[in-house]
């Protein structure tokens, strides 16, 4: 039976219930900077969306790069598993007076499939995007149709549940949602970060943003820490809503940025600028995720520790769309 949910917050929520990537190597020194940055540290593989070139990626501690998924129109989003073992990608197959959505899970070894089903959104939204939980036993949809709000679904596609709103305010398609190691969400809604926990029926208040401009939220692998954009520069905070800690500074803005996959950095959207009506881009640089303030500016000198993503043309590497680490 399929269930609708939608619910309301106070400092605990209650859900009022009508559950209605060819690899080029770097060569030395590439990838590493010249204020102590190494990537001998560092582990993991950093997925990037970078306009016509398709999904690429940069894996560490090698520093080698090159394609991942290649362009395509029709891809709504990616995304790979916590353990690096599969990968999820949502493509729009729909056609005129159609709106299907294909879901497919493969391996990243020899991209055998592993899941295919396909999604039709109440909405008839073609443009949904697809999440694979921590344990990779369900899928997160997102959608920005207001009669979609968050549907999750088993990794076959079965139908788990849906949240429409909250206090009868829909969801609005800027908003963040982001899984938790317990297959929890983590979401924005106006002004608030709020955790529900399965069975999706409760919730909790982690944080009243009471700031102007804040976004860009993400969360650790472990679910212990967050990191948000405030203004202009990044800042860490603990999942209880502590006091948030500046983590970077310089004369532009730091945005679309993420946790490694052990917690212990974190990659910076440095320089984030528009180009165009809808368009952004922005540098990577990563930085030790140590409370502790890094300059990442693209004109003055960076603070030590600073690491540009680097693997072909001494240049450092722009994205301009979905980023991930794993």
């Amino acid at each position: 039976m399929k269930t609708y949910s939608t619910f309301a917050y106070a400092y605990y929520l209650f859900i009022a219930v009508s559950l209605s990537l060819t690899a080029c190597s770097k060569s030395d020194g590439i990838g590493d900077d010249d204020t102590g940055g190494s990537l001998n540290n560092l582990s993991g593989t950093i997925y990037y969306d970078w306009a016509t070139e398709g999904i690429l990626r940069f894996t560490m501690p090698s520093g080698s790069g090159g394609a991942f998924i290649p362009d395509n129109r029709k891809l709504n989003n990616f995304d790979v598993s916590r353990d690096g073992a599969e990968r999820l990608t949502v493509v729009n197959e729909s056609t005129l007076g159609v709106y299907p959505i294909r879901f497919t899970i493969s391996n990243m070894s020899d991209n055998a499939t592993l899941e295919n089903f396909v999604y039709n959104s109440p909405g008839l939204n073609a443009f949904c995007k697809g999440y694979l939980s921590h344990d990779k036993s369900l899928i997160m949809i997102t959608s920005n149709d207001e009669d979609d709000g968050i549907t999750i679904l088993r990794r076959n596609g079965e139908f788990v549940t849906r949240l429409i709103d909250i206090n009868g305010e829909e969801f609005d398609f800027n908003e963040t949602r982001l899984w938790l190691p317990n297959n929890g969400i983590l979401l924005t809604h106006k002004n608030f970060i709020i955790r529900l926990d399965p069975p999706y029926t409760s919730g909790k208040l982690v944080k009243d943003m009471a700031y102007d401009d804040w976004g860009d939220l993400a969360v650790n692998p472990a679910g212990t820490q967050l990191l948000v954009r405030i203004g202009n520069h990044l800042h860490t905070m603990d999942m209880n809503g502590s006091e948030p800690v500046k983590i970077t500074e310089s004369n532009f803005k730091e945005a679309e940025s993420v946790f490694s996959p052990d917690g212990k950095h974190i990659l910076v959207g440095s320089d984030y600028r528009q180009t165009g009506p809808f368009g952004y881009v922005w540098n990577m640089k990563i930085i030790p995720n140590d409370g502790k303030v890094y300059n990442v500016d693209p004109v003055v000198a960076n603070s030590s520790g600073v690491i540009p993503v680097i693997w072909r043309d001494g240049k450092i590497e722009a994205a301009g769309g979905q980023v991930i680490w794993r």
